[in-house]
């Protein structure tokens, strides 16, 4: 059998045996923030992002959170989970002035930060929109995500409704597979051997 089909296999039979438990979930405990807009009580507050998304139609309302102002530059929210997982991705619903997540830190159970995804945020415009991050399954469990806002993209408030985590209960397989270089240093060996064998035939005749 081939390296790579060894290698095809193994994984299978650990994925298979491992029995990953797929889980999604909206957060559900607010950990901090840097700022909120605040009106009137609970209206565009920190704690509009908990739970599943109740902001139905884009716009600027009060069931999303916003910052306290408008282009006040690098903003944040962090945010907690039920069940601590490996995560690999995260949704964040984002119903006003879309486009604004430039990036996101998986918190660990100890509270340390990680970072699992930065870049451009690609959500469609005048839409409320799930965006949607993936990432390399982590080695360790979260239960938090701290997401940071560009309040520079528009000229108005960024609005966030909901943000949900994706992960496995149970933790990636770890596969061992020989290296190319221990490959090489078997073929080695077994070539010293089979040489020697003749060498000594030759004597013996």
């Amino acid at each position: 059998m081939k390296l790579h089909s060894l290698i095809a296999a193994a994984l299978l039979a650990a994925a298979t045996s491992a029995g990953a438990v797929p889980l999604q979930q909206y957060a559900s405990t607010l950990k901090g923030f840097s700022s909120e807009y605040v009106p009137s009580a609970a209206s565009w507050n920190a704690i509009q992002v908990l739970d599943a998304p109740n902001t139905l139609q884009y716009g600027d309302h009060v069931t999303a959170w916003a910052p306290a102002t408008e282009n006040s530059g690098f903003e944040w929210i962090s945010v907690g989970f039920d069940t601590a997982v490996y995560a690999s991705g995260a949704t964040i619903r984002e119903t006003y002035n879309n486009g604004f997540v430039y990036q996101v830190d998986a918190i660990d159970t100890l509270g340390n930060l990680h970072t699992v995804w930065n870049g451009v945020d690609t959500s469609a415009a005048n839409v409320p929109f799930n965006f949607t991050v993936a990432w390399s399954t982590t080695s360790y469990l979260v239960n938090g995500l701290k997401v940071y806002v560009d309040t520079r993209h528009s000229n108005s408030w960024e609005e966030i409704d909901a943000i949900r985590l994706l992960g496995d209960t149970v933790a990636p397989p770890v596969v061992q597979v020989p290296e190319p270089a221990s490959l090489g240093l078997l073929g080695a060996g077994f070539a010293l051997i089979g040489w020697t064998r003749r060498r000594q035939a030759r004597r013996a005749a």
